[in-house]
């Protein structure tokens, strides 16, 4: 059932907003929508690109949400990112084939990944990283306790 803009004239429909963005548990709409409704109105927007701003605010919470619940049910010992990596513990490590496994293009190829060397010179760090970016991108991800007492 709809309600025609019509119905609502003269009525509170800041109010209706925030009950219907309620409804649809959707509490960054009811958060955004009035300031960038005054964004939209001052620069000119169309509804279209009014609504598509409030949708992305809402989806891009929605994702990084996801993303952290994600990287919590991982269970990281640390969360590190390839940034981090200290490649001068580890000269020989090809930076390309690292930067690749970031990717993880393995994970849709359904290949397995296996880190072995001594311990100190970044094998978690390379699995949590890798396990990192896969939540992002909506995978589950996990790392393997190999070494690890």
């Amino acid at each position: 059932m709809t309600t025609p803009m019509s119905a609502l004239a003269g009525k509170d429909v800041a109010g209706e907003v925030i009950f219907l963005a309620r409804e649809l548990k959707a509490p960054v709409i009811a958060a955004t929508f009035t300031a960038l409704g005054d964004q939209a109105r001052t620069e000119g927007w169309s509804h279209e690109e009014y609504l598509a701003a409030v949708l992305g605010r809402q989806v891009a919470s929605r994702v990084a949400n996801g993303t952290k619940m994600r990287l919590s049910a991982a269970r990281f010992p640390q969360i590190k990112t390839l940034e981090d990596f200290t490649f001068t513990h580890l000269p020989s490590a090809p930076r390309d084939l690292i930067a690749h496994l970031a990717t993880t293009t393995f994970v849709t190829r359904k290949e397995n990944v296996v880190l072995l060397g001594p311990p100190g010179i970044g094998k978690t760090h390379c699995e949590t990283c890798g396990g990192a970016f896969g939540p992002s991108r909506r995978r589950d991800a996990s790392v393997g306790a190999g070494d690890r007492g």
